[in-house]
């Protein structure tokens, strides 16, 4: 039975076969196995050991201070609530918060471990397969780059997979018995999955394009996953864009699951509260747990799809950029409206604050979209040495108009399909101007703030097109320090953006210093709009000389020498 079901899977998976193989043996399922069922038993003791007992002799020590005892009200407000006895004189335990607080802690642990031990499993495997010269191998097999990618995703943590398997009746009992209704497990569950599919598919991705970073990748692919989590977990809701983080991991299902059955002096009381609050549009989303999971599926889901597509995309082919130009012009069309949604809050108190957020997640954007588009130092000596021949013959149109091959094609610098895709997202965010009133000044502080993504797009585009060392981290070095030096340097000096406005709008992404407590004036706005663009052109017309020289045969430049 074994063995045909290994059969069947081999010839779906050839892929999945292999990892299989080499992971499902007996000695690592029965560490899987151990190390699951006794973390499971280890939880149940120590919450088996806070249940208070009533000691002997008639002698009773009222634990005014426990959790799980049914506590009586007095009329004395100095003794306080004390815990309800039986007729045998044992505490009364209150069941089904014992139960939950185990359910909660089961939860963390099992979405803990699967994000981040996953992650690392993942990334570190792609990490041996480059280092050991497998993943070429793989690259010349006639498997898709869809099935190695499933077989990975499937594969790779399996081991991680059962040890998760294991801890379900102990997390469905426990659920049950604190009164969880089973449809709101179910749906706990399904946000496991969403969520475990973007941050796998991240990972790939990841380790795919940041071979450079040698044995250092996994460790910083599952610190990053360990920190996200965190924050999803801290995160309380703010009613603002960053109410978006939360439904990135299951924990937005789990606070739905809290919400109005944990009580205020628990822990965990931090989780269930204000869920009521969450918007997306302006309507209410945090009063349905059908319609926070149908969103938590739809970001995780558009997350996973353009990951995936990367893969695709950049596995055939590693000097290939991660995304093609009409790709990032869908990927902005996609996640624009669902960052505005979070933005566009009925009771929005301070436009200028949730505006900053917003552009906070536009920079993380676009520095993604960034990274996908550009292309390397020797694509763009093919394309300006051999733009003619590149260009299909049946797009003739590119041939005589340069600009539409700037636009479309895969190899040409990405300035120009950039600057759209800041465009349309400007389109995009005009209903937060109309419809909550942001100012004028707030308005030129969003142009500014696209502005520099633009300058941020050449200065990448320019150190990869070096001929040092490491470019990729001197463009992510230099893109940081522009980022983030200017309003570290301004702030040192003590120059806030009431005395200086222009350097403020001009040089520092405006979301960092903008607060829209100062006005800044027409003459500010215009210089600092001047200012950028004239970096921009400078910038651009550095790049063009490269491109122009680059595109130069090697005979010709003798002959001018």
């Amino acid at each position: 039975m074994t063995l045909n079901l290994l059969d069947k899977i081999g010839n779906w998976n050839p892929q999945l076969f292999r990892e299989i193989k080499g992971r499902l043996k007996i000695g690592n399922i029965a560490i899987a196995s151990a190390i699951s069922l006794s973390g499971q038993l280890l939880l149940f003791m120590c919450f088996r050991a806070q249940i208070p007992i009533a000691s002997g002799n008639g002698k009773y020590n009222e634990p005014n201070s426990d959790k799980f005892c049914v506590l009586e009200t007095t009329m004395d407000t100095k003794s306080g609530a004390k815990c309800v006895r039986d007729a045998l004189g044992n505490f009364v335990i209150n069941w089904p918060h014992w139960w939950l607080q185990i359910f909660i802690w089961v939860s963390i642990f099992s979405v803990l471990a699967l994000l981040v031990a996953g992650t690392y499993l993942l990334v570190s495997d792609l990490d041996k397969e480059e280092r050991r010269g497998t993943l070429n191998f793989i690259r010349l097999s006639p498997q898709s780059a869809k099935t190695i990618f499933l077989g990975k995703i499937f594969g790779v943590p399996i081991l991680l997979y059962l040890a998760a398997i294991l801890a379900v009746p102990l997390h469905l009992y426990s659920g049950l018995a604190a009164r969880i209704p089973l449809s709101g497990i179910l749906c706990f569950y399904i946000a496991v999955i969403a969520s475990c599919a973007l941050f796998y598919s991240t990972a790939m991705l990841f380790g795919l394009t940041t071979s450079w970073l040698g044995g250092f990748q996994p460790w910083l692919a599952s610190g990053t996953a360990f920190m996200l989590f965190g924050i999803f977990f801290m995160m309380e809701v703010r009613e603002t864009s960053t109410d978006l983080l939360i439904f990135l991991s299951p924990i937005a299902m789990l606070r739905y699951l809290l919400f109005g059955v944990i009580k205020k002096y628990d822990d965990f009381y931090r989780l269930g509260e204000d869920v009521d609050k969450l918007q997306w549009f302006s309507s209410r989303v945090g009063t349905n747990i059908a319609s926070g999971l149908a969103l938590s599926v739809l970001i995780c889901g558009i997350g996973t799809y353009w990951m995936w597509q990367g893969w695709q995309r950049r596995f055939p082919n590693p000097s290939a950029t991660i995304l093609s130009k009409r790709q990032s012009y869908l990927l902005v069309v996609c996640c624009q409206p669902i960052m505005l949604g979070f933005a566009l809050q009925s009771n929005m108190s301070s436009p200028p604050h949730n505006l900053g957020f917003l552009l906070i997640f536009n920079l993380v954007m676009f520095l993604v979209v960034i990274a996908s588009l550009t292309s390397d130092r020797q694509s763009l000596y093919d394309w300006a040495r051999y733009r003619q021949q590149i260009v299909p013959s049946s797009h003739k149109l590119w041939r005589r108009y340069p600009l539409l091959d700037l636009i479309w094609s895969e190899k040409s610098p990405p300035i120009v399909a950039i600057a759209i895709n800041v465009l349309s997202s400007v389109i995009i965010l005009i209903p937060l101007v109309l419809f909550h009133k942001i100012g004028i000044d707030d308005f030129w502080a969003v142009i500014c703030s696209l502005n520099l993504i633009l300058i941020y797009a050449a200065i990448t585009q320019l150190f990869l097109f070096t001929k040092t060392l490491n470019q990729e981290i001197w463009a992510a070095g230099s893109v940081g320090s522009a980022i983030l030096l200017p309003p570290l340097v301004l702030s040192m000096l003590l120059l806030t953006p009431q005395k200086a406005p222009i350097l403020w709008l001009s040089s520092t992404f405006v979301s960092f210093g903008f607060s829209g407590s100062f006005v800044a004036s027409a003459d500010t706005i215009l210089f600092s709009l001047l200012s950028q663009w004239s970096v921009l052109v400078l910038l651009n017309l550095k790049l063009k000389s490269q491109l122009k020289l680059a595109g130069e045969s090697a005979s010709r430049a003798l002959l001018k020498a």
